[in-house]
């Protein structure tokens, strides 16, 4: 399925808020699930959430995404907090309206399986099939937005529909943007440890199976360099502390993958200012 293929119903939507000095909800730390797709957001506070043994602090503008099904808790750590919870479910295009989905959270030992609202495989964005934290998503205003929504209006559940959209596409564009920061660090940090293996454009896109130009993006808006500039840079810095440890300028070259001395040499004045040999010498 992809995510063209369908629109979401939203089934219920509320705020819960917690103090600490009540201390009203003793059971809140349960293990609890809920029947339909769940998103909840803090929109003030912080607390700890876990989701089926990993646990994650959070705060103001995190979102926790939650399957059918998913076990979860909530775990206040020290001081108030606002959540927004939102239910809904995935229908695919041209889809009857489902009956009155059952919404809410039920505690695990209450749950009946066979009531779960279908899950969806997203060819797409596999971010969706799964339960999981967006950390930082900030979508302050929308649901705002959502909550303000006139209960009496013909066309409220058509808004909310639409608010609910717009919530889910920030965060998978925001997982987006997770995801190329990643893929960033793993580049940068492979060619740091690795700084006598070919490295360039080519050998970088067989590693990681990425296009060349595509990693070159990616390496240029991390550090403000090329592919081949940052490369030369890990190469130098590399290079100055084998020097420093009494290797000799060829030995270096050629433990470092250099093809011949001379290109070793431009590079490393093109950075230094000065020639491998002067500073060995403590000419730098």
């Amino acid at each position: 399925m992809k995510l063209g293929d369908i629109f979401v119903q939203l089934t219920d939507f509320y705020r819960f808020r917690y103090c600490e000095k009540e201390q009203k909800y003793s059971r809140l730390s349960w293990e609890k699930t809920q029947y339909s797709y769940r998103l909840i957001y803090v929109e003030r506070g912080f607390l700890d959430v876990c989701i089926e043994e990993r646990t994650e602090r959070l705060q103001v503008g995190d979102i926790v995404y939650l399957t059918p099904g998913t076990v979860y808790r909530l775990l206040p750590c020290g001081g108030d907090f606002s959540l927004c919870n939102l239910f809904f479910s995935f229908l695919c295009a041209g889809t009857e309206k489902r009956g009155e989905d059952r919404t809410g959270c039920v505690f695990l030992s209450d749950y009946t399986p066979d009531l779960c609202v279908p899950r969806v495989e997203f060819e797409d964005v596999p971010y969706l099939n799964g339960s999981r934290f967006f950390k930082g998503v900030s979508c302050d205003k929308a649901f705002e937005d959502l909550f303000s929504i006139a209960a009496e209006s013909g066309l409220a559940d058509f808004y909310a529909r639409a608010k609910l959209s717009c919530i889910l596409a920030d965060m998978l564009r925001f997982a987006k943007r997770e995801e190329k920061s990643s893929v960033a660090g793993e580049i940068l940090s492979y060619v740091r440890q690795n700084p006598d293996k070919p490295l360039s454009g080519d050998d970088l896109s067989k590693k990681f199976s990425y296009h060349k130009n595509y990693i070159n993006k990616l390496v240029k808006k991390e550090t403000g360099k090329s592919v081949s500039e940052y490369v030369r840079h890990v190469k130098i810095e590399h290079a100055l502390t084998l020097l420093s440890e009494g290797e000799t300028p060829t030995e270096i070259a050629a433990a470092l993958g250099y093809y011949d001395y001379s290109h070793f040499y431009k590079a490393f004045v093109a950075q230094t200012g000065v020639s491998p040999t002067n500073y060995k010498n403590g000419g730098q």
